[in-house]
């Protein structure tokens, strides 16, 4: 771990980070890194805005497999660069209909498990756009910002610190039926806290439904050094087993696994093609360039239930 403002040399072959699903402490290296600034630099390279693709370090564990990002900024610093990152609505609409296509599909899955409207926690909501598609009234939003509360939809969105709000009254103990993280446990830097926070919220048995990468997926194995999930952004590159194991580790029994696409529109995806082989930019989107496609990414959502 650094001291926040620098990235460790890039000549390390083996690290002492101990490891989210084992605790083993060596670890080789799989990925070297492409970005060598600071943390004060590193908003630009983080989300759709992104400059460039950039990662730091990327580690293979020697025991289990697990790969992940070592080493990384401090959890103050991840704070802080989240709070500069331009904020959701100043991009452009297409966006829009993208989230919506995904959140369609990633809803008709939800109700395959939970077809009745029960209680439940959108974790990491954004600007609530699952809450608004999934049309219940029963959601509740969680985002990281100042604290406060307001509404996407129907649906309240409390906003705040996760392990403040989590233990407040303001999300009771075993008070959701279900849950979903969407594209968000990747990016934790205090992973293990945040979802013994969310088992704590949902009742017995209730259900998670969370999307992360997954580095044994055929993207990610064809296009190795490439693969466009490898960003500065993300800590934790699960696979099945490893999803599982570390879940398991939280009181989570896994259900099943799947792939899911991610819908984006086709400038976004040229300007990701396009900084993947190296070169710098960002999307502008046209007509034709804001259709929305289903990528295959090589994400994957896992179901997990929650051990009584």
């Amino acid at each position: 771990m650094t001291d926040g403002s620098q990235l460790l040399p890039r000549n390390t072959k083996t690290t002492m980070d101990e490891c989210l699903v084992c605790n083993a402490v060596e670890h080789d290296l799989r990925f070297s890194a492409t970005f060598a600034g600071t943390a004060a630099d590193a908003h630009d390279y983080f989300l759709a805005h992104r400059a460039a693709t950039a990662r730091g370090d990327i580690v293979r564990c020697r025991q289990c497999g697990f790969v992940f990002t070592s080493p990384r900024f401090s959890d103050d610093d991840y704070d802080r660069i989240y709070k500069a990152v331009p904020r959701p609505e100043l991009l452009d609409a297409s966006f829009t209909a993208a989230k919506s296509a995904r959140f369609k599909r990633l809803s008709r899955i939800v109700r395959e498990f939970q077809p009745s409207p029960v209680p439940f926690l959108d974790f990491g909501c954004g600007d609530g756009s699952f809450l608004r598609e999934f049309g219940s009234a029963a959601g509740t939003g969680f985002e990281i910002g100042p604290s406060g509360r307001h509404k996407a939809g129907p649906c309240d969105v409390i906003t705040g610190d996760w392990a403040v709000v989590a233990a407040s009254p303001a999300l009771r103990e075993a008070s959701f039926d279900f849950a979903v993280a969407f594209d968000v446990l990747e990016h934790l830097p205090r992973i293990e806290r945040d979802v013994a926070a969310i088992r704590r919220v949902l009742k017995p048995n209730g259900l998670l439904f969370a999307t992360v990468p997954n580095i044994r997926s055929w993207v990610a194995r064809a296009m190795g050094s490439r693969w466009n999930m490898l960003l500065l952004e993300h800590l934790w590159y699960f696979n099945p087993e490893t999803f599982s194991e570390f879940m398991a580790r939280q009181g989570f029994t896994l259900l099943e696994t799947r792939a899911v696409p991610f819908d984006a529109p086709l400038a976004h995806l040229f300007t990701r093609l396009a900084q993947t082989f190296g070169m710098k930019g960002q999307f502008s989107a046209g007509p034709v360039s804001r259709l929305v496609v289903p990528v295959p990414a090589g994400l994957m959502l896992g179901v997990f239930r929650s051990r009584q």
